[in-house]
């Protein structure tokens, strides 16, 4: 199984990132370093994220308030979204 970032999502990430590192050296990393153990849960077992919509699935970070919002297709999971908690539900369903 193999992933990738839809680009609004990749951007999502890097400005988290940055957000992070910019309160405390280091805690960019971490966010990192999360984000990557979710996406592994997720690529390890692609059906255990709950259920959003037909085709979309959600995990939830365990220390930071973000959900990675991803689809499986075939042996690809293509990650939507990095979506901090307070965010508009639903905001990245157009990027199909």
């Amino acid at each position: 199984m193999r992933f990738q970032y839809h680009p609004e999502a990749a951007k999502e990430l890097t400005s988290s990132i940055e957000y992070y590192e910019k309160k405390s050296l280091g805690l960019g990393a971490d966010f990192l370093d999360e984000i990557e153990d979710t996406i592994a849960q997720a690529l390890a077992h692609p059906d255990s994220g709950f259920l959003l919509t037909k085709q979309d699935r959600r995990l939830l970070l365990d220390r930071f308030p973000y959900e990675i919002i991803y689809e499986v297709s075939g042996n690809m999971i293509t990650i939507n979204a990095v979506k901090h908690l307070r965010r508009k539900p639903g905001y990245w369903k157009s990027r199909k």
